[in-house]
Parts: structure tokens; C-alpha cells; sequence
């Protein structure tokens, strides 16, 4: 048998463009039509826990349970996952029992809405960062 050479792929860098955020935060299930009209760079914002079973989609308001704010970025072509652990490092968007999920929002929304003009790179599995100073082949992206 004679020896198989093998294929070698070189990464063609980032191939995704970037994405500008614009300040824009929505709540699901609280700002259905203005989700249905979000444009690229606006922001989807909703709670994440293991015991909303049972409760209603969208009671915000409801305390007993511990989870946290996930978001999402519309990238032109629809919602995409954020990392927010960039946004806020002391993971200000979680809420424990004694807390409402709305009062984490409220208290997040502001930074997340103060953060327009913010440049999100895509990484793999769809996520959306922070565009970090100096990356390697940021340049070749704008």
C-alpha cells in the first residue's frame, strides 16, 4: 500500500461580517411586534431556569426561583446567541430566589443599552463577543 497524502485546509479567518450593537433591548414575550420588527444589532433578552415548569412563559415578575438573563443578537438574518459575560463581569445577570427576574432586567438593560456602537464578532456554534483590541484578523472584517 502506498502511503495517502492528506488534504490540508488553511482558516480562511473570520468569514462572518461584524455586527454593530444598536442599543435596542427586548423583552420576550413582553415585546412581540417589536421583536417581529428587530433589525441587525438589536438585542433579545429573556430569563433562563430549570423550575419554570409550571409557571407562565413571561412572568417576569414571579419569585421562588434562581436562573439568568440570557440574550440574544439579531445578526441581519435572525437571533443569535450573546455572551453577556463580557457585558457584566461580577454576573450581575443572575437572580437568586428573593429576586425578580424583571428587577434584573431593569438593572441590566440600562448597561446593555448603553453599549450601542459595540462591535460583536461571530465565534463558533453562532455566538456573538465582544470584539476584542487587537485580535488577529479583525482588520480584514470592516
Amino acid at each position: 500500500m502506498g502511503k495517502r497524502n492528506k488534504i490540508r485546509y488553511t482558516s480562511k479567518g473570520n468569514t462572518f461580517p461584524p455586527v454593530h450593537l444598536t442599543g435596542k433591548v427586548f423583552l420576550r414575550y413582553h415585546d412581540e411586534a417589536e421583536i417581529a420588527a428587530a433589525g441587525k444589532g438589536d438585542m433579545l433578552v429573556y430569563a433562563s431556569t430549570d423550575t419554570l415548569l409550571g409557571r407562565q412563559p413571561g412572568d417576569y415578575d414571579a419569585m421562588g426561583f434562581e436562573g439568568y438573563l440570557k440574550a440574544e443578537v439579531h445578526d441581519g438574518k435572525g437571533f443569535r446567541p450573546l455572551s453577556l459575560e463580557e457585558f457584566f463581569p461580577g454576573r450581575d445577570y443572575y437572580f437568586g430566589k428573593r429576586e425578580r427576574p424583571s428587577d434584573t432586567y431593569r438593572f441590566c438593560r440600562g448597561t446593555l443599552e448603553a453599549a450601542a456602537g459595540t462591535k460583536l464578532i461571530r465565534t463558533y456554534r453562532e455566538h456573538y463577543v465582544m470584539a476584542g483590541g487587537g485580535e488577529a484578523g479583525e482588520a480584514s472584517e470592516d
